[in-house]
């Protein structure tokens, strides 16, 4: 694949939330650690490290993490290897007629968890939950067409780059909230020294929660542009499946199975992010799938 055709994937409308999520935080960085203008060396040291988080998270090292964090493990019973492939395969067969581009190969991974679920994660991993193996054959074969969308327009690399730019994001706020720490310590030992100066104290404990506050409502603002983005990807993944002819599967399996809330952490985080399923069974609708369940 070109290098036109990966920052085609990139650059896509309904990434413009990541890219603006983005530019917000390093903005925030630029501000509180170039404070007296930026310059190219006060700049380059940022740069490097940013750089180099985000080159980890894309790396092979970051995927694997990922799947860590996910609680993934590799598939070693044999009936379910069995049950599993054959159906990723014929998905998979499908999707690489319609995008060259995909993956040479995917990576199927499982979870314990008893709620029908499966995600994509980095560039070739897809993890299906415990529960999912309840479903039909063709119910998993429209889970498994949504998931090859996300990897086919590379929505879950781009996780992966969000995964390594708020590590160093997240360092940059620590820092900003060990710094009010310490000026909240001062103020409070400057506070001890002039006991008769109450307003020490009071003012200490206004600038550190004005300080956490900021800091809160920064994070949840930038998170709007995120969590618009990743709803977009999840409406273009679902109209991938469409494309490869598991619309109605999807839209049934989505109604009827897909709306428990997983127990794992990061899988909630996930889940979380997707639009309202009424949202994503009226868009297949739109695109013309029939299925109806009244």
């Amino acid at each position: 694949m070109d290098i036109w055709h990966r920052l085609g994937r990139i650059f896509r409308l309904s990434n413009l939330g990541v890219l603006i999520f983005f530019l917000l935080n390093i903005g925030l960085i630029l501000v509180v650690f170039c404070p007296e203008g930026v310059t190219l060396e006060s700049a380059t040291p940022l740069a490097t490290i940013y750089i180099v988080t985000v080159l980890i998270s894309l790396s092979p090292l970051g995927e694997w993490t990922l799947a860590i964090f996910a609680d993934a493990k590799e598939i070693k019973r044999k009936d379910i290897q069995i049950r599993l492939i054959p159906l990723l395969e014929i998905v998979y067969n499908k999707a690489k007629r319609k995008t060259p581009s995909i993956v040479s190969s995917i990576h199927l991974k499982i979870i314990h968890d008893q709620s029908p679920n499966a995600y994509a994660i980095g560039r070739k991993t897809i993890c299906v939950t415990d529960g999912l193996l309840n479903l039909s054959d063709e119910e998993i074969m429209a889970v498994f067409a949504h998931e090859l969308g996300h990897l086919a327009y590379g929505h879950s690399a781009i996780q992966l780059l969000i995964g390594g730019g708020n590590l160093f994001i997240s360092g940059a706020i620590l820092i900003i909230k060990i710094m009010c720490w310490v000026i909240s310590g001062l103020c409070s030992v400057l506070a001890g020294i002039a006991t008769r100066n109450f307003w020490i104290g009071v003012v200490s404990a206004i600038v550190t929660s004005i300080s956490f506050v900021t800091v809160w409502l920064w994070t949840k603002f930038c998170s709007l542009f995120l969590m618009w983005s990743m709803r977009q990807n999840e409406f273009i993944a679902d109209q991938y499946a469409y494309d490869l002819g598991f619309g109605n599967c999807l839209a049934r399996v989505l109604d009827t199975e897909l709306s428990t809330s997983p127990e794992n952490g990061l899988l909630k985080v996930l889940f979380a992010s997707h639009p309202h399923t009424d949202d994503r069974i009226a868009r297949l609708q739109e695109l013309g799938a029939s299925y109806s369940r009244y």
